[in-house]
């Protein structure tokens, strides 16, 4: 059988283990995975040097179009995400008022006609309306909604409870996204060090302390197992967070967990970027501690954290502002640096194997949200998705080199050692050493 495209000399990277082997693949799909002693051929070879190579990681939190246009921010962000070797992105929408189909549509259309990578979507539900809309989602191919509930402003944690209630009417393919944070007390503590007239990059810290985010992740692990509605608890943040969910593990709870690379990496005491400039460090939950910093990576290590994600949100220095209180809230500049700085912090400090970071990016994303065979491997039958990696190769992070339009990175000056080298998608070329090769329009919105 000849191919369209084979990766030769490759390690191949599974979260069960590396094999040496070939990739030979037809018309944008994986069609065979041979071990060494097979010699595929193929009009184009690729020689991966005995490199690894991973499936594309598929990021399942990103949030665009909060300020720009949609489309526009599509298509500089997953120009970022290709050159950062992630393939798939999940988005979380805003909700419009008009006509739901409609919205729906341009939305679709803005993502397609824009983006380089294929991505997803997850529903808002913020209001009444949202609560009438979440079988129209279903319908459509969204299976993953954002509840954005347990705040007396929006319904309270009755109408959370509600609408897991809902959610799990629907089947068990279908998945709550948890914000975890008491946004009362947060507003409370924000208010006093307001007036006290801090404007410092730990008084976000202090203003978010752990606790609001320990007591929205057990009420909702509650409410969760009592409805029995399957929830993802994004970006996890506290020491506190791992016992909360090695409890409700061990209880059965279907309960999914993510982190994020800075709650892996940095803390609310860095000198850097945010110290100089404090409303680049405005993320919610805020960063923590070393102590959080340690016991996320152990968390990963023991399979309590299910996944990573970017939480990525990209606002320029001149979209940040410069009051602390008032800017908008985003680490920036994160989907393209996911993988150099797992590689970097995780791989190549012997925090996590290369099998764990599969695992974490690719995998796990991919099965908890509806995507697994299609997305998330190299398995026969699937998107060739593919990532070479040189886990040896060291650069300085620079914002002007990154792709985003955010104009700064927190990990502006730091060398990381590990890289993307090429990004496939569907077979083709689309990123190489950092340039981006593919045009608008490439990518593909996935229905699940």
């Amino acid at each position: 059988m000849d191919f369209d495209l084979v990766i030769k000399n490759a390690r191949i990277v599974s979260p069960l283990g590396v094999d040496s082997g070939e990739i030979g693949i037809i018309d944008g799909r994986i069609a065979a995975v041979a071990g060494r002693d097979f010699q595929l051929t193929a009009a184009s070879v690729v020689d991966a040097e005995g490199k690894y190579v991973i499936p594309g990681l598929v990021d399942p939190h990103v949030h665009l179009g909060q300020r720009n246009p949609f489309g526009d921010e599509v298509c500089t962000e997953s120009r970022a995400a290709a050159a950062g070797g992630v393939t798939t992105i999940g988005v979380h929408v805003k909700a419009k008022e008009g006509d739901l189909l409609q919205i729906f549509e341009n939305y679709k259309n803005d993502f397609e006609s824009n983006s380089v990578v294929d991505g997803f979507f997850h529903a808002p539900t913020k209001d009444d309306r949202g609560l009438s809309e979440l079988k129209f989602y279903r319908e459509v191919g969204i299976s993953s909604y954002k509840l954005t509930w347990g705040e007396r402003e929006v319904g309270g944690d009755a109408r959370l409870f509600q609408v897991m209630e809902m959610l799990s009417e629907l089947g068990n393919d279908v998945r709550g996204i948890i914000h975890a944070e008491n946004r009362e007390i947060a507003a409370l503590l924000a208010g006093r060090l307001a007036n006290q007239g801090r404007k410092d990059f730990p008084a976000w810290n202090q203003a978010r302390p752990w606790f609001c985010e320990a007591e929205f992740m057990e009420k909702s692990i509650l409410f969760a197992e009592v409805t029995k509605c399957p929830i993802y608890i994004e970006h996890v943040t506290i020491a506190r967070g791992i016992e909360i969910l090695i409890r409700a593990k061990n209880r059965g709870v279907d309960v999914k967990a993510e982190t994020c690379p800075h709650y892996l990496t940095l803390t609310s005491d860095d000198k850097g970027v945010l110290s100089t400039f404090p409303p680049l460090g405005r993320v919610n939950p805020p960063l923590r501690d070393k102590k959080s910093n340690d016991l996320l990576w152990e968390g990963i290590a023991t399979g309590v954290i299910d996944c990573i994600g970017s939480d990525h949100s990209p606002y320029t220095k001149k979209g940040k502002g410069n009051n602390l209180w008032e800017a908008p809230p985003g680490i920036g500049n994160i989907v393209e640096m996911t993988l150099p700085v797992l590689l970097s912090e995780g791989v190549n400090k012997g925090r996590i194997s290369v099998e764990k970071l599969v695992e974490l990016c690719c995998y796990s994303p991919a099965k908890i949200f509806g995507l697994y065979p299609r997305k998330g491997g190299i398995v026969v039958g699937g998107d060739a998705d593919l990532v070479i990696l040189d886990e040896n190769e060291r650069r300085k992070v620079s914002a002007e080199t990154l792709h985003s339009l955010c104009d700064w990175s927190a990990y502006d000056g730091w060398e990381l050692k590990g890289w993307p080298l090429a990004t496939y998608i569907r077979g083709q070329l689309v990123a190489k050493q950092g340039e981006v090769l593919a045009h608008p329009s490439s990518g593909k919105w996935l229905r699940r």
